[in-house]
């Protein structure tokens, strides 16, 4: 399980969330301060009660609005010192009132009921610590109390559910981006691989008819007339350049992995069974002795399908070339019933460890038994009981 990591909110953002609040708190406490003090019947106060009772009002007033801003460390101690605040200083109203409203945004029953309780009996103390000309009746004074408290309470559980929503929101929106990047960066490692596997079809095709014809060059040179040496050498420089220009392309693509528009323009060609004559007599003029039989079905499948049949066939031939040289090779491609494209290559084996490229565990076949189960077919390689490596894949029409 991930936790998203949200992006913190800004400085400025956060100092001025904090102080248009205090302000407003200020604003409301002056204004409670000013309406209160003005219906006091002070007229039996001296004036030393009178301005310590106004010194002491102010005191817990602004007292309060400097421990407001802490209400998120400690929210109910200081909500509920703020509001014990209160019931002494006709100032410290509007701290109270924020106070509660913050304590009761993070919705949890027991500080909500803690600090309606402590807002409800501030309101009733405040109201009789000081004498007024005409006095509200108690019952009065609590009815109000309630109904303002419980004001206040529908407030913060709005902005509460309001702030989880924009949360949620939020974690949403990251949860999405960061799985697009993913689907992204999937995507892209899968068309770099699928990049990776033709062109290790191809060069490894190339490379072998490089190896061998510079084999016979080495091992005739001798013997053959000039024009013969030129002729080969003349494959040699082609096959070997033809190499190194599809190993320049990917290269090329490889080394810009963000880059999905060079992964398009420079995917390398895809040959079908159409182009599978092509590919035997190109074996067959290397020398090796090549049979094939081709159902004529076959010139129907689709494209997709008749691509991994050339490339299994492509893949089988270069590994016929490498480890068992000299000998005839067997190429069968028909369909069978399914619908489904049977690719069947074999060809005698030299020794008892030359059964391929799968014996020593290399890329070739195990590309090849990729292809396959990507189209949801099989695959096999392996040396049978006649001692003839066999390489048999079985493609889905519909692939």
């Amino acid at each position: 399980m991930t936790s998203t990591v949200l992006r913190p909110v800004p400085l400025g953002r956060r100092v001025w969330a904090q102080s248009w609040r205090l302000v407003l708190a200020a604003l409301v406490g002056l204004t409670a301060f000013s309406a209160i003090w003005s219906t006091l019947d002070t007229t039996r106060w001296s004036e030393a009660r009178l301005g310590a009772a106004l010194l002491v009002d102010l005191a817990v007033g602004l007292t309060a609005l400097v421990l407001v801003p802490f209400r998120h460390r400690a929210p109910l101690l200081v909500g509920v010192l703020v509001i014990a605040g209160s019931t002494v200083s006709t100032f410290a109203v509007g701290a109270a009132v924020l106070a509660l409203v913050s304590l009761v945004t993070r919705r949890r029953p027991a500080e909500i009921a803690i600090g309606s309780a402590a807002f409800v009996a501030a309101s009733m103390f405040g109201e009789g610590l000081y004498p007024v000309e005409d006095a509200t009746p108690l019952w009065q004074v609590l009815v109000a109390a309630v109904v303002l408290t419980a004001l206040l309470v529908a407030i913060g559980i709005a902005i509460g559910q309001r702030r989880a929503l924009l949360d949620g929101l939020r974690e949403r929106a990251a949860l999405l981006e960061r799985d697009q990047q993913l689907r992204e960066d999937r995507a892209r490692e899968q068309e770099r691989a699928h990049l990776a596997r033709e062109m290790h079809d191809v060069l490894g095709h190339r490379l072998s008819l490089v190896a061998l014809h510079a084999g016979a060059l080495e091992y005739r040179g001798r013997s053959l007339s000039p024009d013969e040496t030129v002729e080969a050498a003349g494959v040699v420089r082609a096959e070997a350049h033809a190499a190194l220009t599809e190993l320049r392309d990917v290269l090329g693509v490889l080394r810009e992995p963000g880059d999905t528009a060079a992964l398009a323009g420079a995917a390398p060609p895809q040959p079908t069974l159409r182009d599978l004559p092509a590919l035997l007599d190109e074996a067959r003029s290397s020398g090796a002795v090549v049979s094939a039989t081709v159902d004529e079905a076959v010139t129907a499948a689709p494209d997709t399908v008749g691509r991994h049949a050339y490339r299994v066939v492509q893949e089988a031939l270069t590994n016929a070339r490498r480890h068992a040289p000299g000998q005839p090779v067997t190429v069968t491609v028909d369909v069978l019933h399914g619908p489904a494209l049977r690719v069947l290559v074999g060809n005698p084996t030299v020794g008892p460890a030359s059964t391929g490229d799968g014996a020593r565990g290399g890329h070739g076949l195990r590309g090849l038994a990729e292809r396959a189960r990507l189209v949801g077919g099989t695959f096999t390689a392996g040396r049978d009981d006649d001692g003839t490596h066999v390489v048999e894949a079985v493609l889905p029409w519909t692939a």
